[in-house]
């Protein structure tokens, strides 16, 4: 009967435990972000997706509505980040550069800012964009 009862808390503990650690590991980059940048000197919808590789890097896709169209673009991260702040590579049929996003600890929700590039030279990124989670969440 002790052994029935010890046997009952451990799996209790650890169902507990199990899902704890479930729901953290659940917090994570990809996903489709609804948000802003600006382009052409104004604010622009997009709705960026990205996904996380086996290796750990970024890479992912984002449609920019323009007043001419949708502008499709892609995003991949050469030097693997860690945390909430990561670097990307946008490239469009306006170029490439550089958008650098900060994440919420919740990954609901980036700030970030892009930049171009010249003469094979990335400019610093210094123009808004941002997301949060479509559907849901909100930009902090």
């Amino acid at each position: 009967m002790m052994n029935l009862r010890s046997f009952a808390f451990a799996f209790a503990a650890l169902a507990f435990y199990g899902f704890g650690t479930a729901s953290g590991m659940a917090a994570s980059s990809s996903g489709r972000f609804c948000g802003e940048m600006i382009s052409s000197g104004d604010y622009r919808d997009v709705e960026t997706s990205l996904n996380v590789a086996r290796d750990g890097h970024l890479s992912g896709t984002y449609e920019l509505d323009e007043p001419d169209g949708q502008v499709d673009g892609t995003l991949t991260e050469e030097d693997l980040g860690s945390g909430t702040s990561r670097t990307l590579v946008w490239t469009d049929k306006y170029g490439t550069g550089l958008l650098s996003l900060d994440f919420s600890s919740d990954f609901d929700g980036f700030n970030g800012s892009w930049g171009g590039s010249a003469n094979g030279k990335f400019d610093a990124p210094s123009h808004s964009w941002n997301g949060a989670r479509c559907g849901g969440g909100s930009v902090r």
